[in-house]
């Protein structure tokens, strides 16, 4: 079998509720959407998105580089692409848009081995389980308390096990009062996460989470800025509130300077942002060997499967109006019943889009440079 063809097409789709948290404002998700086609006539899809800036560069690395150095290729040898593909985008810099573009042709290629076994992709991979619990996410640093409740209660109705709200208000007494609340509504059985997006310094952190150490949260997750693997040793070491990190890492290079530092709770690896499922699978493998559990970064119809792949998997990530089920995209979307998650039963990854559903969102890039370009006078 022959990869005959490449194609990607860049899309942006708002999220179906208002995203904002400590450090920005989403207006459009970008998704870019790869097909790997073969001349035995399976057809992959991949995908990489961004939060609002660089899906056009991501959308060009695949279709001007990516695609000439695996068209010929077979597309079964999915570590041998990984691997040479990864050594050519690393001429031009580690992580960001060679891992996003990178992780788009892995995922279509592990759809396409799935669907030559004729499995889904978690038995592929070994399906360790069939399931896999939720938790509710919401980006919502800047909504009200009432709104905020109301958000949370439709977590509950969705049977979540768990529930994850912003924090990082300048006023840190605001985020006392909104975890006040919260804890109070969804009472002593639920864990309660709570995400700052780097926005504070070592300073002010140590200040915050001793505020924070009476409320027996889950997690406390990404409190410094993602680079800094000492500033968060140093944290965790003064603080007993478990400490979650990675969707802000991009190779497993990076997870294993957390590791050995011993400075990482809980691993939240991007399947998309780490260069796809290949080297997911390896993060995963190496938090394991440090006893840390995963629970991957967004994503949660692709996360499900690789989820159910491994021995350390902890909970996914449902992300409140932003996942492609809530987004209408899919043919069929990601069954989540009473706050456990099912993966994909058809063969493939089972992330099947429905392209006329698409359309109304596709972005043509020289268009987007030209309205940007207007837009910046």
């Amino acid at each position: 079998m022959k990869i005959i063809d490449v194609a990607s097409r860049l899309y942006h789709i708002p999220p179906t509720v208002s995203w904002e948290d400590a450090t920005h404002r989403v207006a459009n998700l970008e998704f870019i959407i790869t097909r790997v086609t073969t001349d035995a006539g399976i057809v992959g899809e991949g995908f990489a998105y961004t939060t609002g800036i660089g899906g056009s560069a991501i959308l060009a690395l695949i279709d001007d580089y990516c695609r000439t150095m695996i068209v010929g290729q077979d597309p079964r040898q999915v570590e041998r692409l990984w691997s040479f593909l990864y050594g050519q985008l690393h001429r031009s810099g580690t992580g960001g848009i060679n891992t996003l573009a990178l992780g788009a042709i892995d995922i279509a290629l592990w759809d396409i081995a799935a669907k030559w076994h004729d499995v889904p992709l978690f038995r592929l991979l070994g399906a360790r389980r069939d399931s896999i619990p939720t938790y509710g996410s919401g980006i919502d640093l800047f909504l009200d308390s009432d709104a905020l409740l109301n958000q949370v209660e439709g977590f509950l109705a969705q049977g979540h096990k768990a529930v994850k709200i912003k924090i990082g208000r300048d006023n840190a007494e605001e985020d006392l009062d909104r975890i006040t609340a919260v804890k109070k509504l969804i009472g002593p059985t639920r864990r309660l996460f709570v995400d700052a997006n780097q926005h504070w310094n070592v300073a002010d952190c140590m200040t915050r989470l001793q505020k924070l150490a009476a409320f027996d949260l889950g997690w406390i997750e990404e409190p410094l800025h993602a680079e800094d693997v000492r500033g968060h040793a140093d944290l965790r070491r003064f603080v007993s509130l478990p400490i979650a990190i990675g969707e802000s890492l991009y190779t497993r290079h990076q997870f294993a300077d957390y590791l050995h530092a011993n400075a990482v709770d809980i691993v939240q690896a991007d399947v998309c942002r780490v260069g796809g499922i290949s080297e997911w699978l390896k993060i995963a493998n190496l938090s394991a060997s440090f006893h840390r559990n995963m629970a991957p970064h967004y994503m949660s119809e692709l996360s499900v499967a690789v989820m159910c792949a491994i021995d350390n998997a902890d909970i996914l990530e449902c992300v409140h109006g932003g996942s492609f089920s809530e987004m209408g995209v899919l043919q069929t979307a990601l069954r989540l019943e009473n706050g456990v998650a099912f993966p994909f039963e058809a063969p493939g990854h089972g992330v099947v889009f429905d392209h006329e559903k698409l359309e109304p969102f596709a972005v043509d890039p020289a268009q987007l440079r030209k309205r940007n370009l207007q837009s910046a006078k």
